[in-house]
C-alpha cells in the first residue's frame, strides 16, 4: 500500500514533465498554421478541457467565486498576461527553429525564481545557491564577450515564467483554479483574434481535414493536462525527487531540438549550457542542504 502511494504520484509527476518536454514535437506538426492562430486555438481548447475537469471534480463553484475576490484577481490579471507571453513565445520559437533557445531559458528558470524569492520574498538562501547563479551568469557573459552572441530570446524565456510564478505566489490561490481563471481571461481575445485575423491561409482556411482538426483540439489537453498532473501530486513527492525531476522536461525539450528537429548547437550556446548545467547541479545540492536544515 505504501509503495503504491509513492509510485502513483511519481508516475503522474514524471508524466507531466514528459508531456511538457515533448511539446515542441507536437507544435511542429502544426507549423502549417500561423503560430498566433495555434496560440488562439490552444487557449480556447485548454479552457474547454479545464472546465470539464473542474465540473468533474466539483470545483466549478470555487472557480466562479474567484472572480469576485479582488485581492486574488489583482494578481491573476497580470499573471495571465505573462502566461500568454510565455505560450506565444514558445510556439513561435518552435515554428521558427529556436527550440534550443527555449530550453536554455527554461534551464535558467529555477535560478531566476530563486533570485526573485531572495529579493522580493526575503527567503533565506544557501551559499551554494548563490554560487549557482554566479556560474550561470558567467556563462552568459563569456558567451556574449567571446562569441558576440547575446541570448536575447533565451533570456526572454528565462524571465517570463519566473515573473509569472512570482505573481502567482503573491496571489496565494488554488493553482488549478487560478490557472483556469488566467486562461479564461485570455479566451475572449483569442476568440476575437481567431475570427477577425485568422480566417484565411495559416488559420481556419488551412484546416484541411480531420487530422488537422484533431491536432488542434488536442492542443487543449496537451496544454492543460501537465498543469493538472503537476498540481495534483507535487506535494506528495519527496523534495529531492522534485528537485531532480524539475529539469527532466527541459532536457527532453533539448533532445527534441537537437535529435528530432535537427537544430545546431552553436559554440556560444554550448558554453552557456555547460555553465548553466554546472550551476543547476550546485543549485540543486544547495537546495537539498537548505531543505535538510529546515526539516531537522
Amino acid at each position: 500500500m505504501e509503495k503504491k502511494s509513492i509510485t502513483t504520484p511519481l508516475l503522474c509527476y514524471l508524466g507531466c514533465y514528459i508531456v511538457w518536454g515533448m511539446q515542441p514535437l507536437y507544435w511542429s506538426y502544426l507549423d502549417k498554421f500561423s503560430s498566433m492562430f495555434v496560440m488562439c486555438v490552444r487557449v480556447l481548447m485548454a479552457l474547454m478541457f479545464l472546465y470539464l475537469y473542474l465540473l468533474i471534480s466539483g470545483r466549478f463553484g470555487k472557480y466562479r467565486a474567484t472572480f469576485k475576490n479582488r485581492d486574488v484577481m489583482k494578481y491573476l490579471v497580470p499573471a495571465s498576461v505573462f502566461l500568454c507571453g510565455d505560450w506565444t513565445l514558445f510556439i513561435w520559437a518552435v515554428s521558427s527553429g529556436h527550440v534550443l533557445d527555449s530550453a536554455l531559458g527554461y534551464y535558467f528558470n529555477p535560478l531566476v525564481i530563486f533570485l526573485a524569492g531572495v529579493l522580493l520574498v526575503k527567503e533565506k538562501a544557501h551559499v551554494l545557491e548563490y554560487v549557482a547563479v554566479g556560474l550561470a551568469c558567467t556563462g552568459i557573459i563569456i558567451s556574449a564577450a567571446e562569441y558576440g552572441s547575446f541570448p536575447v530570446l533565451a533570456l526572454c524565456f528565462a524571465l517570463d515564467w519566473p515573473v509569472y510564478a512570482t505573481i502567482k505566489r503573491f496571489a496565494k490561490a488554488d493553482p488549478i483554479i487560478s490557472f483556469t481563471v488566467e486562461v479564461t481571461l485570455m479566451a475572449p481575445f483569442a476568440l476575437a483574434a481567431m475570427l477577425i485575423f485568422f480566417r484565411g491561409a495559416g488559420g481556419l482556411a488551412s484546416v484541411s481535414g480531420a487530422g488537422d482538426a484533431v491536432l488542434l483540439i488536442l492542443s487543449g489537453i496537451i496544454t492543460a493536462l501537465p498543469m493538472i498532473l503537476y498540481n495534483m501530486v507535487v506535494n506528495e513527492i519527496p523534495f529531492k525527487t522534485v528537485g531532480i525531476l524539475q529539469y527532466a522536461g527541459t532536457t527532453i525539450t533539448f533532445f527534441c531540438g537537437t535529435v528530432f528537429m535537427h537544430e545546431a548547437v552553436t559554440r556560444s550556446k554550448l558554453v552557456m549550457f555547460v555553465f548553466i548545467w554546472a550551476g543547476l547541479i550546485i543549485y540543486t545540492i544547495g537546495a537539498f542542504k537548505k531543505h535538510s536544515m529546515i526539516t531537522e
